[in-house]
């Protein structure tokens, strides 16, 4: 980039400042005493490209308006890019409210016109190639002394070719501080979190312990419940069946020895029938043979007349009899089976009341139990094992209803009222259970919470770790990528302030040298080695501080795509001596290809320097035009 013209209005001291038909290469001195301007153009150039200075920001801009005037503006005419000529133009009012107009004049392009702050904040780095921090660290060097490089600014990683690396190792460094702090603000939350979960210490087996025995003693309730109402029904019924048993069981006795001798005289009978019927005239011998004949003659009327009513009344009287055995042996097996049923549960309530509870629940909830009750409930104890000594005989007497009813009835008294009692303490129990459950899904919610909320916080403190790990490598990757070419943008500098420092030192110092943490080192021929920077004198350090910045600011030229390149020194030489100042002036045309337009502010400068533009400052006047 290279200044064609500057033009202002009401700024800073001058009123109106004109400097026009400005060479493109050679030194352009700017002379004047102290308080005659020569800072202003500076700042004038300063404010025209980015719209602050060195000395004053965006807040205090109203300061750069001349004194009793309401507004100032400020134009420049400059060359960039592709020899491509720029009129910037910006102007600030006493309030410091600006604005900004950027347009390209030698364009084909009538519409190419940017208005706007921030637009043309936007669009100028495109076209210079640089932003304001390059520019005040490199082009631009405002009333203060020369110092060495910083190896942290962003302008001189720019220079360097790593400002891409820099930049996203910047934000590595950044997101990785950011994910500290964000690591440091959540322990306490974690420690605070899983402190609250210690306190708890959930048992994540006695919650399914007690909902198992609080289910156990649920159904078992529920069993003597059922049980009481099946005695109760079963014990009447077994009163009502007694008798009904009994006498069939008689019925079927006595019809079984009718049925056995009815059934020889049927048979005979029909014999007798048969044979009288189909072989009288062989029965007639038969009997003729072993009878007298008034024996034979009565059997032959008796026969005639009863015999066969006599074998029909006889099979049908033992018919009948089998059918009433029948039938009786039939409510015997029926009232039986109940009786087995009711024999059944006699046994199933024998076997509740002489069996601890505590032996269906888990170890744990027995103990708790245990140490909870004061005195002794169905968990511990049992009813008298003397009432129900006989039971297991009365339950097996009841299958043939052998057993008395009136025993039966007692035993089924004292068994229903142990049942309900031990349902009763079943159910208390139970009840203390559910409080006991309800408090442990309580205690296991709040843990759940507190797990999912640490679960939640340790998934957000890996992350920001597993990042800060990556971006670590990142970093590393980075670094050593940019190693190169630091290492390359060293030696370039060295190179070229090779070449410049002799011509400002009077060849008595020829090299400099370069490490990577930008410290320097100065090759001394009188001495033929290299010093360290603060062995050499004041002066000469001021001359390899201009030397590397001249060097440095030729590579950001190239870096960003600058072949011509201007360079603002506003009072370099202060603590110059002459003859330093004279070797200096002298070199300045020469010391670089790139950096070929060389604006210089001082006091004086030496008569016999050759200049390509001399812009000397009213100490009294309010204009200035060149």
């Amino acid at each position: 980039m290279l200044i064609k013209s500057l033009i202002a209005t009401n700024f800073r001291k001058y009123h109106k400042l004109e400097v026009t038909d400005i060479p493109e290469s050679g030194v352009i001195t700017v002379a004047g005493s102290n308080e005659s301007g020569k800072t202003s153009i500076g700042e004038a150039i300063c404010f025209a490209l980015f719209g602050r200075t060195f000395f004053l920001d965006e807040k205090n801009l109203g300061k750069l308006v001349s004194w009793g005037s309401d507004d100032s503006d400020v134009t420049i005419n400059f060359i960039a890019g592709d020899d491509d000529t720029y009129e910037l133009s910006r102007s600030v009012d006493r309030k410091g409210v600006s604005k900004a107009t950027l347009q390209k004049i030698n364009d084909s392009e009538e519409n190419y016109k940017i208005d706007g702050i921030e637009e043309v904040a936007e669009a100028l780095p495109k076209i210079l190639g640089f932003d304001y921090d390059a520019f005040a660290n490199s082009f631009y060097l405002a009333q203060r002394e020369l110092t060495s490089p910083d190896p942290q600014s962003s302008t001189i990683k720019q220079m360097a070719g790593i400002g891409a690396y820099a930049q996203i190792t910047d934000d590595f460094e950044k997101s990785n501080i950011q994910n500290a702090e964000a690591i440091n603000e959540l322990m306490p939350q974690v420690e605070t979190t899983q402190a609250e979960l210690d306190v708890i210490q959930l048992d994540e087996t006695w919650l399914p312990e007690l909902i198992d025995a609080e289910e156990t003693l649920g159904n078992e309730q529920s069993d003597r419940e059922k049980l009481v109402g099946h005695l109760n029904e079963n014990g009447e019924l077994y009163s009502n069946n007694y008798g009904a048993f009994h006498s069939a069981r008689k019925a079927y006795g006595t019809f079984s020895f009718l049925g056995k001798l009815l059934f020889p005289i049927a048979f005979i009978l029909w014999v007798l029938w048969v044979l009288n019927t189909y072989f009288k005239d062989s029965l007639m011998e038969f009997l003729s043979s072993s009878m007298t004949e008034e024996n034979v003659s009565l059997y032959n009327g008796l026969a005639d007349s009863w015999l066969l009513p006599g074998a029909i009344v006889a099979l049908v009287g033992y018919l009948i009899t089998m059918l009433v055995r029948k039938n009786s042996q039939a409510t015997m097996k029926r009232l039986d089976e109940e009786a087995e049923g009711f024999a059944g549960a006699l046994q199933k309530g024998h076997r509740y009341v002489t069996t601890l509870v505590e032996t269906l629940l888990p170890e744990r909830v027995v103990q708790m139990l245990h140490e909870r009750k004061e005195a002794p409930s169905t968990l511990q104890i049992l009813p008298p094992r003397e009432q129900f000594n006989n039971l297991s005989q009365l339950a097996e007497g009841t299958t043939g209803y052998k057993a008395d009813t009136e025993e039966i009835t007692a035993a089924v008294t004292r068994l229903t009222d142990s049942l309900k009692k031990q349902d009763g303490e079943i159910e208390d129990l139970g009840k203390e259970l559910l409080v006991d459950i309800a408090t442990e899904k309580e205690r296991s919610d709040k843990a759940g919470n507190l797990r999912s909320t640490l679960q939640g916080l340790n998934k957000v403190v890996d992350k920001c770790k597993y990042s800060i790990d990556v971006q670590n490598i990142s970093i590393g990757l980075m670094q050593r990528a940019a190693k190169d070419s630091v290492e390359l943008f060293n030696q370039n500098i060295s190179d070229i302030s090779a070449n410049t420092l002799p011509k400002f030192t009077e060849g008595r110092y020829s090299e400099v040298r370069i490490a990577e943490d930008f410290s320097v080192q100065i090759y001394s021929d009188e001495k033929k080695d290299y010093m360290d920077f603060d062995e050499i004198s004041s002066g000469t350090q001021r001359q390899v501080m201009l030397a590397l910045r001249m060097a440095m600011s030729e590579e950001l030229a190239k870096n960003s795509g600058n072949e011509k390149q201007f360079i603002f020194l506003d009072e370099p030489f202060a603590f110059f001596d002459q003859l330093r100042t004279n070797a200096t002036m002298r070199a300045l045309p020469d010391v670089s290809n790139v950096i070929n337009q060389v604006w210089i502010s001082a006091q004086e400068f030496p008569q016999d320097v050759e200049v390509a533009k001399a812009i000397v400052c009213p100490l009294d006047g309010t204009e200035l035009v060149v």
